[in-house]
């Protein structure tokens, strides 16, 4: 009986009497019976038709749970026909009979009924409340037992179907589903259930975005979405899969965060409920497991790529990896570790004492070794070493590891690396072989340099000095006097040369140590130096606020020279030069610019390079060695030199130096 024929049945019931009165009434008057008497007996049956009349508007809004409605229409027939056989065996008896039989059956039967309603409600009330205690504690069970099996369990699926499965059981819903939300698609996958027809679960799919669909609607809001009666239901008229199961109400919410949700369970039934607040957090909470067993198994399935990926990586790096529970003075490590020291990979990956390692230790970097790792505890935390191995070969390995602390301070573990560096030290000794090489070969150059520019200024001062002679002991002509000019003069410019080779050669090895530097002071010894250019050239030197810097005043100095120099060089009348700096980072940005002839963009990477120069010789002199030494000098100060120029707009030399520690 359903709960909308309980309610028809008890209000049929009701109405049968109130119609019963009002004949009754109408029988009395005709008859000539007293109004009292009409009145008291028109009231009793009224009064009981309008009880039952009551009883089955009330039904819905009580508290009575609505399986239970059919039991207390059932009780009002009982005590109705209670009465009435009750009745028929009385007027059955020898001396039996009804001297007023319209009077007598309707108020027995009437008062029947209404006792019948009475019992039923008290009855059902009870049962209602045994059911919500079975229930409470049946839900309990089931989210303690989901809560175990999610921890035992790493198939989902296993999981989800158990979960539908108490969540049906414990609410006694004809169905429950788990759907998994599949974002690109806008659909949700019936995963498991229970209840469903054969072939539903794995197979049907709902919108996750039509309106009709109380999933859609279900992932729109973040709160458990209540349906007691789909019928009536005004926000949403319910997917195909819900009304072609015939399903009036349902709890659904979703698994996961709401701004990230993996899904939505679902329970639904096909008779109308009214589910309790303990109902609806009793399902939230089936929602929690998965979410936290899908969420789990989520981070075990990164874990075991990352894990997969660290063992490729650490195999094809040759990396072992080890654990030192350093209370319990055990070693664990990798099948790696076990072949590099040469030890059994069962005692290796079971574990160790730490002396057993100590043990394949060379003799000579033992000691320093076991310093290293107790510094490491007591003072540091970190440990990162080099040792060879006592081992027939000579292998080197790097350890390197992090220590673990508890909360009061005291260390508990230690984990780390160990990996094979004897390639890497063998590569070292001939690295460190080579250079010594190239520093004595580098060596005999510059001694080579400074003997053959020595060796060479000594003819150049010869021709020089016999050009001179010519020059003042002949009297030559016109042409001849020319002649003896470009000879001097390229006399000169070869002395020039060999003079900035030799300064060229020497920037690595004769330069000082770096040290602070004040600009302000090297520039004003550049400027004292080009006093006389200065003055020929009615040259204006303009500088801003010039840093303290990292370098060799020396070579420095050389750098602002060659730069100014040039500036004044190859500019027009009375040029002016401009020299800033600007902050960037831990560096200075030096820059010289002129108001000159500038440069032409191809030639910009070149004149940087020994004995190229941007101009002709007819633009002004230069031997081509000058930017070329500022730019070693610049190099070995760890910086770099660079130039931004136009033809005929001048020209900016920049360059990076690192700014002095005591600034």
């Amino acid at each position: 009986m359903s709960t909308i024929g309980a309610r028809r049945i008890i209000g049929a019931l009701g109405a049968l009497y109130v119609a019963l009165s009002v004949l009754r009434a109408f029988i009395g008057f005709n008859i000539g019976a007293s109004t009292s008497r009409i009145f008291l007996i028109t009231l009793v049956i009224a009064v009981s038709g309008f009880l039952l009349l009551y009883g089955a508007y009330w039904l819905p809004q009580s508290d009575i749970n609505t399986k239970f409605h059919a039991d207390i229409a059932g009780w009002c027939l009982v005590g109705f026909g209670t009465m009435a056989g009750l009745l028929i065996l009385f007027h059955l008896q020898p001396e039996g009979g009804f001297s007023e039989p319209l009077t007598g059956i309707p108020i027995l039967t009437a008062l029947g009924s209404v006792g019948g309603l009475g019992v039923g409600v008290y009855d059902s009330q009870a049962k209602t409340q045994t059911r919500q205690l079975k229930q409470r504690a049946n839900q309990q069970e089931a989210v303690a037992y989901l809560g175990q099996f999610a921890l035992e369990t790493d198939d989902l699926d296993d999981l989800m179907y158990e979960s539908a499965r108490e969540v049906a059981d414990a609410l006694d819903n004809d169905y429950c589903k788990v759907l998994d939300l599949d974002s690109e698609n806008e659909e949700l996958l019936l995963r498991q259930g229970v209840g469903w027809k054969k072939g539903i679960a794995g197979e049907a799919t709902v919108s996750s975005i039509e309106a009709d669909s109380q999933a859609a609607y279900t992932l729109a809001n973040n709160h458990p979405i209540v349906v007691e009666d789909l019928e009536t239901e005004t926000r949403f008229s319910g997917p195909d899969l819900l009304r072609s199961h015939d399903v009036r109400s349902g709890i659904s919410t979703i698994i996961g965060p709401f701004d990230e949700p993996w899904g939505i369970l679902g329970t639904h039934d096909t008779d109308r409920q009214e589910f309790t607040e303990e109902d609806v957090n009793f399902v939230q909470s089936v929602a929690n497991i998965l979410a936290d067993a899908i969420e789990r198994a989520g981070k075990e399935q990164q874990l075991r790529e990352r894990q997969a990926q660290l063992d490729m990586a650490t195999e094809a790096a040759s990396i072992g990896i080890w654990t030192w529970d350093i209370q319990k003075n055990v070693v664990t490590g990798d099948e790696y570790l076990a072949e590099l020291y040469e030890m059994n990979p069962v005692i290796v990956t079971e574990g160790a004492p730490i002396e057993a390692f100590y043990d394949q230790i060379h003799e000579d970097e033992a000691e320093e070794t076991k310093s290293e790792i107790k510094r490491a505890i007591e003072e540091t935390g970190e440990l990162k070493t080099e040792f060879r191995l006592k081992d027939g070969a000579i292998t080197w390995v790097e350890i390197r590891g992090e220590v673990e602390y508890d909360v009061s301070g005291n260390p508990i573990r230690m984990h780390g690396t160990v990996a094979d560096i004897t390639e890497r030290k063998e590569r070292e000794q001939q690295l460190e072989q080579l250079v010594a090489e190239l520093e004595e070969s580098n060596e005999r150059l510059e001694q080579f340099a400074y003997a053959a520019s020595h060796d060479l200024q000594e003819p150049l001062r010869m021709v020089s000095s016999y050009l001179q002679l010519i020059d003042s002991r002949y009297d030559l002509n016109e042409e001849g006097e020319e002649f003896l000019e470009f000879a001097v003069d390229g006399a000169e410019r070869m002395r020039s040369m060999i003079d900035g080779l030799l300064q060229y050669s020497r920037v690595e090895t004769q330069g000082d140590p770096l040290e602070p530097v004040d600009l302000e002071c090297i520039l004003d010894d550049v400027r004292d130096n080009l006093q006389v250019t200065i003055e020929e050239n009615n040259a204006t030197i303009e500088t801003e606020p010039l840093p303290r810097v990292q370098g060799d005043p020396d070579q420095l100095r050389q750098v602002f020279q060659n730069l100014l120099d040039n500036a004044i060089e190859y500019s027009d009348v009375q040029p002016t030069v401009h020299v800033t700096a600007e902050r960037n980072g831990t560096d200075w940005i030096v820059s010289v610019e002129d108001e000159g002839i500038g440069i032409n963009p191809e030639q910009q990477e070149q004149i940087f390079e020994v004995f190229q120069r941007g101009h002709s010789r007819s633009e002004g002199n230069g031997t081509g060695i000058g930017l070329a030494l500022c730019e070693r000098i610049i190099e070995r100060h760890g910086g770099d030199i660079w130039v931004e120029s136009e033809p005929g707009e001048g020209s900016t030399f920049s360059f990076l130096l690192p700014a002095s520690s005591s600034q």
